[in-house]
């Protein structure tokens, strides 16, 4: 049900590691979105192998498991 599809969200939302502070900066800032939501990039590799890796937060447990399921 509806209920435990929510609990499931919160719990992965709370199992996503935290931003550092400096990352939740207005630039990293989702803008539109009803919660502050942070997304962070990576480039790991440049070049035309390039790797990208994300990493996300917000201050809503249901919106940071909605990142979490996203990354």
């Amino acid at each position: 049900d509806w209920e435990e599809r929510y609990r499931y969200l919160i719990e992965i939302g709370k199992a996503l590691p935290p931003l550092a502070p400096d990352q939740r900066s207005e630039e990293n800032r989702v803008k539109g979105c009803a919660s502050n939501v942070w997304l962070v990039t990576h480039v790991d590799q440049p070049g035309p192998d390039a790797v990208m890796r994300f990493e996300g937060e917000s201050d809503a447990h249901i919106v940071k498991g909605l990142v979490a399921l996203t990354l």
